[in-house]
């Protein structure tokens, strides 16, 4: 990457971050006492005010407030994609196409449930500007055949035929997901085994391995956790690349429950970590290592693609937060309550 544009991500992303929500933001909209006050403070006080404007906070509700807010990630986005001329390193492409995988999956999820006619009022307009899947035809979708049609020609087509569902059943939405992303981590990971600088190749892939293992354990937490799964049903579900050893996915996976699958990953590297971290719940625990890692590496690195990718996943945690002040607000939970939800 020439110098101009290293600078340009590195200092674009920094000042993105500085314009994130602060501990007092959040304070502010724990004390919301309904949806509408979450909206208007996040629309008159916060970086969101642009994705917001012309929204009336009196009427919008959560189903429409957290695609909207979505809009602001996209935005961010394309502002450092377009910084990102070294196709060498194609961190830009990836975040992208992660983007993309997540519009298939929604617009898939709606197939199975019959409202596939819903995706119109989330579709994410701004993004059709970065995107290479054509967004706007998804509108069009009844059926599995016809994301098929919509998809024909691109990276993904394989994976959907691949487990096109039998006439009549619903799709392994599960499975075509983790096969996506799995196809994506792939394409990213040889592409940093072919940068011709070392030190920034082994920092690259220790980097990306670490964020790859911190969400292979959030999966196994969640899996046990929420549907009990056995280690067969897990598996298949993980992202196959990492610095955890088989040995210790193997461990993780065929652990009693999520407690125990806690407990085990305080053996690994992650321990260390773990031991720095603020979190109220043990589902949380990857999502606050991610947050700890992509922190110390946004402020740190010199690497603009380790700083790039850094802001992207410190931006999609806040969106959570922002969710779940969202939810828990609706549902009149106290301050302290909604504090307990979050990563920061």
């Amino acid at each position: 990457m020439s110098d101009m544009a290293a600078n340009a991500i590195l200092a674009k992303a920094r000042a993105m971050y500085g314009k994130c929500l602060t501990e007092h933001d959040y304070k502010q909209l724990m004390d919301c006492r309904n949806v509408s006050e979450v909206a208007s403070y996040l629309k008159s006080r916060t970086n969101y005010k642009t994705v917001l404007a012309g929204m009336n906070e009196n009427e919008v509700h959560r189903g429409q407030l957290e695609p909207i807010l979505k809009q602001n990630l996209y935005y961010d986005i394309y502002a450092l994609s377009r910084y990102a001329k070294d196709k060498t390193l194609a961190f830009s492409d990836f975040i992208i196409s992660e983007m993309e995988i997540e519009q298939i999956i929604r617009c898939l999820t709606l197939v199975n449930i019959g409202r596939a006619d819903e995706y119109v009022f989330s579709l994410p307009m701004n993004m059709t500007d970065f995107a290479k899947i054509d967004l706007k035809a998804f509108s069009t979708v009844r059926s599995y055949e016809d994301l098929q049609m919509v998809l024909a020609g691109t990276k993904y087509a394989a994976v959907l035929e691949k487990h096109r569902p039998p006439e009549g059943r619903r799709a392994d939405i599960a499975r075509i997901e983790a096969e996506l992303n799995n196809h994506n981590y792939a394409a990213v990971m040889d592409t940093i085994s072919k940068a011709k600088n070392v030190s920034d190749r082994d920092e690259l892939k220790n980097t990306f391995s670490a964020m790859l293992d911190f969400r292979n354990i959030s999966r196994i937490i969640r899996l046990k956790k929420y549907y009990y799964f056995s280690a067969e049903r897990i598996k298949p579900l993980l992202i196959p690349y990492g610095r955890l050893s088989q040995k210790n996915i193997d461990e993780l996976c065929a652990a009693s429950d999520s407690r125990e699958v806690f407990e085990l990953s305080r053996s690994t590297y992650l321990g260390r970590l773990m031991s720095k971290l603020k979190y109220n719940d043990q589902s949380q625990m990857a999502s606050a290592l991610l947050c700890m890692y992509c922190r110390h590496h946004l402020r740190l690195s010199p690497n603009p693609t380790i700083v790039m990718i850094s802001y992207v996943y410190l931006k999609e945690i806040e969106l959570t937060n922002i969710v779940n002040i969202i939810e828990s607000t609706r549902y009149g939970l106290s301050p302290e309550e909604k504090s307990a939800l979050l990563v920061r």
